[in-house]
């Protein structure tokens, strides 16, 4: 029985003798904060060029030696301007009213869809722009012998008319468009429409100056030859010629043919094709002046349906006069990595969400100790901003004392231009600290010939041995007073 009592009290002092050596152990190799003094040695700023578009910066933006902490901030910066049309705009529109314009099409006449379609248009632009003006030309031939026995050549400038110079009343616009077709001629001079709008635009340079043409057929007249009412040939040359010429004037042209869905048909007044077989398709009388969608002669060019009048020129030409470039970066990833220094002795917290995206909400410890900012899109000079505090932990290592610690390992930063790009920049510069830490003075410089380690926290260690002596005491006196009995 005794010397069951006494193998465990062996066995007790033997856990307990352990159990503070560890905790010993495991105290040397750390320090309390509150002994340390967070010191900043770096302030860099870590800036990077978004494509010439957009800026980056991670600063040091708050930092208390005291407090032990300091506080990062990221901004994001997308430095393009709003690209808008200041300039005054002066636009013509020139619309075929040749006879065969009064031809029906699902109910409705030719004419019928251009007015109807550019009124609308006209009242859309003067709803965008604040300065504006628009005048209308119509171009067909006059019956060259006109009552009175008067006879007026064919392939003029009486092959279009002016039915309205440059205005800025939206009413007086739109009833000039109405009534355009009140009078119709037997033949296509698109050529003369043309040379009638570009000659009726004012001289200033600060305006934008645009033609819309709308005919349901190419044209069979053209200025200045004796080669008149012919398909192809000089007529076709003389008109492409006149499209590029008010291409180099700067003016933008927007060709609009009605009839796609009898762009295979021959036409039997047309040359014939070589090796003359069939004669030349509206298609390719049209692709002779205009080129094609894709490749045209000059401005753009759109060979529709009629029932597509609308869309085209209250969709497409409309979207392309108002454009304005969106100079907006797109799918913004920037990822912060932190050294594992920092990890181990700093508390990491969101100390100001960001204003425009979203961050995850902890360290992604399994990619590489990361941070991850997402912005979908910044516009055009937004500002969107993230801020991250770090504090130090009760305890730091020992082992980080008077090290130079960079505050990020690097930054990563992908994002998509307007055009589409996909770009990626990155940096390693980053504030930097340090922890330091003072040996207390000894009262003297006795040495010690067996001295105590010097690392660790000592109170709980002499708590061991006083716990350790007070067992050993009870025991002794248990035994004492057994041999007394």
């Amino acid at each position: 029985m005794m010397k069951t009592k006494i193998l465990s009290f062996l066995t007790l002092f033997i856990i307990l003798f352990l159990s503070c050596s560890t905790v010993f152990a495991a105290d040397a190799n750390t320090i309390e904060s509150s002994k340390t003094t967070l010191e900043l040695v770096d302030k860099s700023i870590c800036e990077m060029d978004l494509n010439g578009m957009g800026h980056f910066k991670k600063e040091l933006t708050y930092f208390d030696s005291e407090k032990r902490e300091l506080t990062i901030t990221l901004t994001v910066t997308n430095t393009a301007k709003k690209e808008t049309i200041e300039k005054p705009v002066e636009l013509f529109l020139v619309l075929d009213n040749s006879n065969s314009m009064t031809k029906t099409y699902l109910n409705k006449t030719k004419m019928e869809y251009v007015t109807q379609t550019a009124n609308l248009f006209v009242d859309s632009l003067f709803e965008h722009f604040s300065n504006v003006k628009i005048g209308v030309v119509r171009f067909s031939s006059i019956d060259p012998v006109v009552p009175g026995g008067v006879s007026l050549a064919l392939g003029t400038t009486s092959d279009a008319t002016l039915l309205l110079p440059l205005s800025d009343t939206k009413e007086t616009i739109k009833n000039t468009v109405t009534s355009y077709s009140n009078e119709t001629g037997p033949y296509t001079n698109i050529e003369a429409g043309l040379d009638l709008a570009q000659a009726n635009f004012s001289d200033s340079t600060e305006s934008e100056k645009y033609i819309v043409l709308i005919s349901d057929g190419v044209p069979n007249l053209s200025l200045d030859t004796e080669n008149t009412l012919s398909y192809s040939g000089s007529n076709a040359a003389n008109t492409k010629k006149k499209l590029q010429a008010i291409q180099n004037k700067g003016y933008h042209i927007f060709s609009v043919l009605m009839g796609l869905n009898e762009s295979n048909v021959p036409n039997t007044s047309a040359p014939l094709v070589e090796g003359g077989d069939r004669h030349m398709t509206y298609g390719e009388l049209a692709e002779e002046i205009f080129g094609t969608k894709n490749n045209p002669t000059a401005g753009d060019f759109y060979f529709i349906n009629y029932d597509h009048l609308d869309t085209t020129i209250n969709g497409d030409i409309y979207d392309d006069i108002t454009y304005v470039k969106d100079n907006s970066l797109k799918n913004i990833v920037v990822k912060d990595y932190i050294p594992q220094k920092i990890m181990d002795n700093f508390d990491f917290m969101h100390s100001v969400a960001p204003n425009i995206g979203t961050v995850t909400d902890k360290v992604d410890t399994t990619d590489n100790n990361s941070i991850t900012w997402t912005i979908p899109v910044l516009k055009e000079e937004e500002v969107a901003t993230l801020s991250y505090k770090l504090k130090l932990k009760d305890t730091v290592q020992k082992q980080v004392l008077n090290e130079v610690l960079p505050t990020n390992t690097k930054v990563d930063i992908d994002f998509e231009t307007p055009d589409g790009e996909k770009k990626t920049v990155t940096s390693d510069v980053s504030p930097k600290v340090k922890i330091t830490y003072e040996e207390p003075k000894k009262p003297d410089n006795t040495v010690d010939p067996n001295p105590l380690p010097q690392t660790g926290n000592y109170t709980t260690f002499f708590v061991c041995i006083i716990a350790t002596i007070a067992i050993l005491f009870g025991f002794t006196r248990i035994v004492y007073l057994k041999k007394l009995k």
